[in-house]
């Protein structure tokens, strides 16, 4: 039988959408019966594998970093003080990053930008491994946190727009599941290290300056490999070039390309720009917004104003919202003091406190491969919600065995207890909240917004976490290890809430029908929203 035949490719409530949202999710959708191509999913595999080296440099230097501060305090003859300036500078410098990663991303491209990321992050590696003062350890670790700052936004968006809708979710949790591989393969090699260099200065420059080459792969695949976001080519008319990249390199066939590339057009026509900066962004999600910088509303745009200002503010609370909430849970917090943590309860050996850390990096791996399937079948709105009370109660379980367990230091049921309890961590964590701060953000912004508002939940994300691991150990000194838990208990429960309240479900819908999707919801059409999310739950505000 034919796939026409009493198999329709539009279903009931893709037929009550707009032309234009029918056209798309036919032509992009991978889960409708047939349009699965075996080919076109290994390739979009394998670019996705590509673009994630960019997180897999981040995981790593996460895992080395942990390893070799104690070697780097003794050999540089470190303060407290200095170390933690030294640790918490990574996060500030990729604030600067994804301020960057914004302002020159549409000007460049993507394949420009992961190119940036690689080099500015080799460069760090280089520099922190020759260093011989704090001030120029301070320098390579800055460099790594801008090309961290850089990458983050533009990884999972890229994945994104090369992913048909149907896997969407599966493919962009590829950029999570690297940084848990990319940190447990820091805290392997670190170890390796470790065990058969011992306390030389030499380890610990191996450790970190092994951070150059992930980097120099991906800058290897970017230049030889990777081809531009035909997305991104579409948009500033380059639509041949376009085609030839979906055609050729990701095996669409030519009358999907073509829908692809209308529907495109056709949001573009559609749907306000918003200048190339923040600013413009912003400025389009006022109440009542003048002119845009650099491109002007006209008449007839001009009638969508009010409307189009209400989508992009509840784009920008979702997106934004989603990977602030990601940080609310503590969990950079939690595992930069995990060491200290151990030591309170009365871990006796540090090999039993590292061999914990990579069992704890398999099962954040394991975990995060489990939710690329979850979210396309479940929907993100579930697990990420789910995932949220979840860790919430992790945490506050945790300030409870605490209490005990600092009373009776050294009780072995206790240590077994703790460790149990943060692999609950992570997997609540993991399942859900990890990846899908990323995952959101980067199919929930219609095409002209989307790299701009990217890099401003990515500048969101190391804003909250520069302060909560600012802060870890002052709230841990003024309140006990119990309070610390109780506290981002509290934090990760306001954040958990907030998701429960405005995150819509995403899955299943192209990027073109986003604009059209956010109408309804801002619309207060929750009937024609939860019609557009094809069975999804839609925001409850």
């Amino acid at each position: 039988m034919r796939r026409g035949e009493n198999s329709p490719l539009i279903s009931r409530s893709q037929m009550e959408q707009p032309a234009a949202e029918v056209r798309g999710s036919a032509a992009l959708d991978a889960t409708e019966p047939g349009a699965h191509d075996a080919r076109r999913e290994a390739r979009v595999r394998y670019l996705a594998l590509l673009a994630c080296i960019n997180s897999v440099s981040l995981g790593y230097q996460i895992g080395a970093v942990t390893v070799s501060n104690g070697l780097v305090k003794r050999h540089l003859d470190l303060s407290n003080a200095q170390l933690a300036a030294y640790e918490a500078s990574v996060n500030i410098a990729a604030i600067a990053g994804a301020i960057l990663s914004g302002l020159i991303s549409e000007e460049l491209g993507r394949r420009k930008v992961f190119l940036l990321s690689a080099f500015v992050f080799s460069a760090g590696s280089v520099v922190q491994a020759l260093s011989w003062t704090y001030a120029s350890l301070l320098v390579g670790i800055l460099l790594v946190g801008l090309g961290v700052g850089i990458g983050l936004a533009i990884d999972p968006l890229y994945i994104a727009e090369i992913s048909p809708p149907g896997g969407r979710g599966f493919f962009v949790t590829y950029s999570e599941a690297a940084i848990s591989a990319g940190q447990l393969l820091g805290y392997v090699i670190a170890l390796i290290i470790n065990a058969s260099m011992g306390s030389c200065a030499c380890a610990w420059r191996l450790m970190l300056g092994l951070g150059v080459v992930p980097a120099a792969c991906l800058a290897y695949a970017v230049i030889f490999i990777m081809p531009e976001s035909p997305r991104w080519l579409a948009r500033h008319g380059r639509e041949e070039e376009a085609r030839k990249v979906l055609e050729d390199d990701l095996q669409w066939d030519a009358t999907r390309a073509q829908a692809i590339l209308e529907d495109v057009r056709a949001e573009a026509a559609q749907a306000p720009a918003a200048g190339q900066t923040w600013l413009g962004l912003l400025h389009l999600a006022r109440t009542k917004p003048a002119v845009p910088p650099r491109r002007p509303f006209f008449n007839a745009q001009s009638r969508r104003i009010d409307a189009t200002s209400a989508q992009v503010r509840r784009m920008l609370l979702v997106g934004v919202g989603t990977a602030v909430a990601q940080q609310l849970s503590g969990t950079d917090a939690l595992f930069y003091n995990y060491v200290k943590a151990a030591d309170a309860v009365g871990f006796s050996r540090l090999w039993k406190v590292y061999a914990t850390l990579v069992g704890f990096g398999t099962c954040k791996l394991i975990t995060a491969f489990a939710s690329m399937y979850l979210l396309d079948t479940v929907g993100r709105r579930p697990l990420v919600v789910a995932s949220a009370f979840a860790t919430t109660t992790v945490l506050y379980l945790l300030a409870l065995v605490f209490g005990w367990a600092t009373e009776q230091r050294g009780n072995s049921g206790y240590e077994s207890l703790v460790i149990l309890l943060f692999y609950a961590y992570v997997i609540a964590f993991e399942i859900g909240l990890g990846p899908g701060c990323w995952l959101v953000p980067s199919e929930c912004f219609y095409n002209d917004i989307r790299m701009r508002a990217m890099s401003l939940a990515t500048f969101a994300n190391r804003c909250t976490t520069t302060g909560v691991v600012g802060t870890a150990i002052s709230i841990q000194r003024a309140w006990s290890w119990s309070g610390f838990y109780a506290w981002y208990g509290s934090v990760c429960l306001t954040g958990a809430v907030f998701l429960f309240v405005f995150l819509p479900e995403t899955k299943g819908k192209s990027l073109e029908q986003m604009y059209t999707y956010f109408e309804k919801i801002t619309g207060g059409d929750f009937g024609a929203a939860l019609s557009a999310s094809e069975g999804g739950q839609p925001a409850l505000a």
